[in-house]
């Protein structure tokens, strides 16, 4: 198991990737301090190599640019020279006398002339009058710069032209002819010399500040005078009127600028590609010429370049050699610190039998070293006494003591008190639970006996139940019927109500009509007396008619018998009146007396329907109560036959706990024997 575990771990080990390898070499002690030297080592080395470089430049660049600008002080004090000595030399003709004079030959001023042109290695020479035509070739040049300037009495040199004599680009060195050849007298001609058409150009190649440097000059319009490549200066080349048109040239025609502006400077420019320098100085004593040296900055940059690289290398070097000693030196301090956690972590994964790591250094790490040792075999002394306690107590031998307590130091004896406590722990809780066995038993019996006792009582309750459960069945018949039996009485009642009520009614409406017949004799009563008055006023009439007939004698006669008949008839109207007026009396007392009676018998039949609305009242309470008795009984019916259920389920359940106390009491009889087998230690 060890072995597999090992190959696991070397497997895992292996598995490590290039990150993580790196964060673990970080973060050990080997890697901090070779880190931290090296930090300390190669970052003040690489600053000395990156300002000893910058320096080394800026100082190649000052001493570049002031040589720059000596030598093109030294070629503008060439060129004036030069031209100095051209202009002595033609000043030196026009004093010459024989030169000035009128009676010397043309061919003996042509031989001077030619003479001088030959020693000083000149192409040619000539002589105008004062109208600038030659007296050689009668060729006028009058309107030339240089023959009005010498003319005025001042030596020139002009700009390259093309010479009318030749055709060729020339430069012109003009003198003014004195009379007598006496110097600032009246000039009565002017003399020229041409030197060789290259001569400007071969000065400027004649000036060779690099491999690939080159000169040039300029007059004071900026126009190319002279150039190692003549193709220039015969095209009158102008970067400043270019420069108006090719971007390119700006940088250029900047520093011209202050070229034929009279100054002296270096500066910097790129032109094909290439970043140039070019230094400038004005020449003294011209019209406005000025002159340029230029060269690429990669043909002074060279021992620049050399120079960093050397550097480069020298810290590379120092580099290498610190990285040597500083891995030598974290080697020395790393490695023993990184066995002894290797070893530790063995350790804490369990391995308490490799071997410690050697150390053979006499400083700290030796002590770390014996110290992992000495950690190693106590730890393991511990271990090996736990085990053997625990193993003891594993086959029930609690009366077991350590046999290692000196290798319980410091905190580690903490350990051992933790298992004597876990040892008096459970021998403490055995003794308990043996104890508590015994008197489980014991209680598990007695259990069982009340148990047993239980289920009989049970046993008599569910027969006692079940006859009182009988009884309240015929008693909730009984109810039931009461309940059928109240609500038909109440159902009757009710009716008979209906019909009493309906009587009443018809005896109110005979009250109300025997009244409107007693209302209608009334009025017959009054017409009755109006008849009695009409027949008493007949019987009146009649009798004033019979006296009246009477007093007529025969003649009334006739009418007397009328009158008798009338008073007859009035008679008898009166008695019928009268025999209809009894009549009707009496049947207007019958009436009223009717009336009474009808009144009495609805008050009567009143009383009865309130009191049958009572006894209906009465009986539907009597029918709610016999219901809600009913309900209560069918409850109490429920309520019984749940405690049946109950009384038989206790019973079930005392004979399930007797039977279950009986096995408890076995299984404490068990568990005290198993309790025996362990050895506990004295409390």
């Amino acid at each position: 198991m060890k072995k597999r575990k090992k190959e696991h771990t070397a497997k895992k080990t292996k598995s490590f990737s290039i990150q993580e390898i790196k964060r673990l070499y970080r973060e050990t002690i080997k890697g901090k301090i070779s880190t931290s030297v090296l930090a300390l080592v190669i970052i003040p080395l690489a600053l000395l190599g990156i300002i000893t470089s910058v320096l080394n430049n800026h100082s190649t660049n000052s001493t570049l640019e002031r040589n720059m600008v000596a030598t093109a002080k030294v070629a503008s004090e060439r060129v004036e020279w030069e031209m100095t000595s051209y202009r002595n030399l033609a000043e030196d003709l026009g004093m010459t006398v024989r030169l000035a004079r009128d009676d010397v030959s043309l061919e003996e001023k042509q031989e001077i002339l030619d003479e001088r042109v030959q020693v000083n290695e000149l192409t040619r020479g000539n002589i105008l009058d004062k109208n600038g035509v030659s007296i050689f070739s009668g060729e006028d040049f009058s309107d030339r710069e240089y023959f009005k300037t010498a003319m005025g009495g001042q030596s020139c040199v002009s700009e390259p032209i093309i010479s009318k004599t030749t055709g060729k680009m020339s430069v012109i060195i003009a003198a003014p002819i004195w009379e007598g050849g006496i110097w600032g007298s009246q000039v009565i001609g002017v003399v020229y010399l041409v030197p060789e058409e290259t001569f400007l150009n071969d000065i400027m190649m004649a000036i060779n500040v690099s491999e690939n440097g080159s000169a040039y000059m300029l007059d004071k319009e900026g126009t190319v005078i002279a150039h190692e490549n003549m193709e220039l200066v015969k095209n009158y080349d102008n970067s400043i009127t270019d420069a108006e048109t090719n971007p390119r040239l700006k940088a250029l025609a900047n520093l011209e600028k202050k070229m034929i502006a009279g100054g002296i400077g270096v500066g910097t420019y790129r032109y094909g590609g290439v970043k140039k320098i070019m230094a400038y100085a004005p020449v003294e004593n011209s019209d406005g010429w000025s002159i340029a040296i230029t060269a690429p900055l990669s043909d002074f940059n060279i021992e620049t370049i050399v120079g960093i690289i050397l550097t480069i290398v020298i810290v590379i070097i120092s580099i290498a050699i610190a990285v040597n000693i500083v891995r030598k030196l974290a080697d020395n301090i790393g490695t023993p610190i990184r066995l002894c956690a290797e070893r530790l972590k063995e350790l804490a994964a369990g391995d308490l039998h490799s071997e410690i790591p050697a150390i053979t250094s006499e400083d700290e790490t030796k002590v770390l070293a014996e110290a992992t040792g000495v950690i190693v075999e106590e730890i393991g002394e511990m271990i090996t006494d736990i085990k053997y306690l625990l193993g003891e107590m594993a086959v029930n031998n609690f009366d077991v003591h350590s046999r290692a307590t000196d290798s319980y130091v410091g905190d580690f004896e903490e350990i051992l008190v933790a298992v004597h406590k876990i040892n008096h722990s459970l021998s403490g809780t055995l003794g308990h639970i043996r104890e508590s066995a015994d008197q489980v038993g014991l209680g598990s019996t007695q259990m069982a006996e009340s148990g047993q006792a239980l289920a009989e009582g049970a046993t008599d309750q569910a027969a006692s139940i079940e006859e009182l459960l009988a009884t309240v069945n015929d008693l909730t018949e009984q109810v039931e019927r009461n309940t059928r039996n109240a609500v038909s009485t109440s159902r009757k009642a009710d009716d008979i109500g209906k019909q009493a009520q309906a009587g009443n009614e018809h005896i109110v409406e005979m009250t109300q009509a025997m009244s409107k017949i007693n209302d209608a004799s009334l009025e017959i009563a009054n017409i009755i007396q109006t008849i009695e008055a009409i027949a008493d006023q007949t019987s009146l009439l009649s009798l004033n008619a019979s006296i009246e007939a009477a007093r007529a004698g025969e003649a009334g006669r006739g009418f007397a018998v009328v009158a008798g008949e009338i008073g007859h008839l009035a008679s008898q109207s009166s008695d019928a009146v009268e025999d209809t007026r009894r009549l009707i009396e009496a049947a207007v007392s019958e009436v009223e007396s009717g009336n009474q009676i009808a009144e009495e018998t609805a008050r009567a039949l009143q009383a009865v329907i309130e009191g049958i609305a009572d006894i209906v009242k009465a009986v539907e309470e009597v029918a709610d109560n016999s219901s809600q008795q009913n309900g209560a009984m069918q409850q109490i019916n429920q309520a019984i036959e749940q405690i049946s259920e109950v009384v038989q389920s206790n019973s079930a359940a005392a004979e399930e706990s007797s039977a279950t106390s009986q096995e408890l009491s076995a299984q404490a009889i068990e568990l005290n024997d198993m309790i025996e087998m362990f050895k506990l230690a004295e409390q």
